[in-house]
């Protein structure tokens, strides 16, 4: 997204067609150039930074940032100018932060903005609705801290967000020791569980919106009690 996105001076170049145009190309007023900011807050996960060619063929993204949000949706910024991205892999991001500017990197025809969202499964979306829609993943009711897991059994996820499938939870054996260990002294039953058990303590190192990361993955706070 340009730093200019939600004034009228933008301009959508390429819309979005499932299956031949996964996202939406980007320019400034008289096809003018500018700074990329984040959406909305996240952490970059993908990055692409010395890329220095413009391709005549190929699917290239040159280069690019993508950051994954609290919700669980990805947004990737494509086609940025070589020498400008100015994150690295595993920032925490806030939203309005610069990452790049446009440029002309990959298969591009033409300096623009390459801009995509994605969905908890890494599936491209049709990102037009979310240009002006804030994620509000800065909205959090929570800390960081020790917390008490307050429900029978609590699942830990390998990524803040839950999936229809269910695919994205641990299993027992990929717990931490600590966890397990609290776990086999608390459970009362002869089966473990795939999570954490009623009792259990967790150390919150990291907040993302209900979310918080504990050293084995991330767990819901709603379903806990903070003690410290």
């Amino acid at each position: 997204m340009s730093k200019v996105l939600k004034e009228k001076s933008n301009q959508i170049t390429r819309k979005y067609k499932s299956n031949i145009h996964e996202g939406i190309d980007i320019v400034g007023y008289k096809n003018s150039l500018d700074y990329i900011i984040a959406h909305s807050n996240g952490i970059v996960v993908g990055i692409q930074k010395n890329y220095k060619t413009n391709d005549a063929i190929g699917r290239s993204y040159g280069n690019f940032v993508k950051i994954k949000h609290s919700n669980g949706l990805y947004t990737l910024y494509a086609h940025l100018k070589y020498g400008s991205v100015c994150v690295d892999i595993g920032d925490k991001i806030r939203k309005g932060t610069v990452i790049g500017y446009m440029g002309n990197t990959g298969h591009s025809i033409g300096a623009h903005l390459h801009f995509e969202v994605r969905n908890n499964l890494d599936k491209k979306i049709d990102p037009t609705n979310f240009i002006d829609s804030d994620f509000q993943t800065n909205i959090t009711k929570y800390n960081i801290g020790r917390y008490v897991v307050d429900v029978d059994v609590l699942t830990v996820r390998k990524e803040p967000f839950i999936d229809k499938k269910d695919s994205n939870w641990l299993k027992f054996e990929e717990l931490s020791k600590n966890a397990q260990e609290q776990i086999k002294k608390s459970n009362q039953n002869t089966n473990i569980p795939n999570g954490l058990v009623k009792g259990v303590i967790c150390d919150v190192n990291c907040v993302l919106q209900n979310w918080g990361k504990v050293p084995s993955g991330w767990i819901c706070l709603d379903f806990c009690k903070k003690i410290t």
